[in-house]
């Protein structure tokens, strides 16, 4: 048989959307980590060659992966072997999707949703609205020019914020996002790309609804960065937004939503919700009661030492002090102390509390620009 012949009949045998399956494609990415599979230059294949590469090797979406860490073993960096295999199992969504801002470019890797899929679980002495169910996602932030991500352990690391959360249709983000939701993240940096695994309670549960995945350059959920449609519940990136407003589709197992579940834990998200505010609310007031003037402090606290001090390369300026009721250090930034060529006494200034009495922290600023740091202490 001629290698045509052969072409045509492999062409009419082989579906077009035809594409191996979850289990042959996580083989073959990890035989290319471990160093198994060499891939030659060639210059030409025929085409019954190719479609055997393809059924004997895996899809291109599988070649797209090899430049990345997968789930899996960005778990186990984490030192979570449980997780690892849950990023293993076919209830994990493995993906390779990307989208570029500026000098960066963000690839959704993969999520695995359910409960007891990490070895550190939830500690018992955390609040009974923290739910044991969680839901995990791994993102690979790259520089789009090739230069490599600062290392976790290098200054410049975490200078650029990156604000990573699933979203969900139908709730407002401002209020539902990986903060509300009981969330928190993990990095690492190898090759020059950093990883980011973030993990909130469980959204599975939604998953008959649109579930998104946003990434900004901000600290928090910035409203502005997208739009939210009160009438259809729709998230989508404001076009105006001056910064990055990245959104993913974050595609969870559908067969797992549960209506019942979500309205629940909505009940359960809100009740706690609620509860924060009247907490704060209470602690605004017990300030306002117990608020200290600074002439107060420098005229009828006892005065316990006084130092020069100069900001960083930062503009932080480092405290420290020591007094018969305690003892601390922390940074503070210069900016937050003083406005543009204000001196005298800086109206912000930090003070604790305890059983023992109070400490307070003042800072004075000369016409030389120079820094004095106060420290005052009273009794009970």
């Amino acid at each position: 048989m001629k290698d045509k012949e052969l072409d045509l009949i492999l062409r009419n045998a082989l579906p077009t959307d035809f594409e191996p399956g979850y289990e042959l494609n996580r083989k073959i990415i990890q035989k290319s980590r471990e160093g198994n599979m060499n891939i030659k230059k060639v210059r030409r294949l025929s085409t019954a060659a190719v479609v055997c590469c393809l059924i004997l090797c895996c899809s291109v979406s599988a070649f797209a992966a090899w430049k990345f860490l997968t789930p899996k073993d960005v778990a186990i960096e984490y030192g979570d072997k449980q997780l690892a295999k849950a990023f293993s199992s076919e209830d994990a969504v493995l993906m390779d999707k990307s989208k570029t801002y500026g000098d960066y470019t963000v690839t959704l890797l993969g999520s695995v949703s359910g409960g007891d899929l990490s070895d550190f679980g939830t500690d018992s002495s955390q609040s009974s609205q923290v739910s044991p169910d969680k839901t995990y996602a791994v993102v690979a932030i790259s520089k789009t020019d090739g230069t490599l991500m600062p290392k976790t352990s290098e200054e410049e690391y975490g200078k650029e914020k990156f604000f990573i959360s699933p979203l969900i249709q139908g709730l407002n983000p401002k209020d539902y996002n990986i903060v509300t939701m009981n969330g928190g993240y993990f990095d690492i940096v190898e090759n020059g790309i950093m990883y980011r695994m973030i993990e909130c309670d469980n959204i599975e549960l939604f998953a008959d609804r649109n579930l998104y995945l946003c990434v900004s350059n901000t600290t928090f959920y910035d409203k502005d960065a997208y739009n939210f449609n009160g009438k259809t519940g729709d998230i989508s990136v404001n076009a105006k937004y001056k910064g990055m407003s990245l959104l993913f589709d974050l595609p969870l197992k559908a067969d797992k939503a549960d209506k019942k579940a979500a309205d629940k834990y909505l009940k359960k998200l809100e009740s706690a919700q609620s509860a924060d505010s009247k907490n704060n609310s209470d602690m605004s007031d017990k300030k306002e009661k117990n608020k200290v003037d600074i002439n107060q402090i420098i005229s009828q606290w006892a005065f316990i030492s006084e130092k020069k001090v100069t900001p960083d390369k930062d503009g932080r300026i480092y405290y420290s002090y020591e007094t018969k009721n305690g003892s601390g250090d922390g940074y503070i930034t210069e900016d937050a102390l003083f406005k543009k060529d204000q001196t005298g006494y800086s109206k912000n200034f930090w003070m604790q509390e305890d059983n023992h009495g109070k400490i307070a922290v003042l800072y004075s600023k000369d016409k030389n620009g120079q820094i004095t740091e106060f420290v005052y202490e009273t009794n009970k």
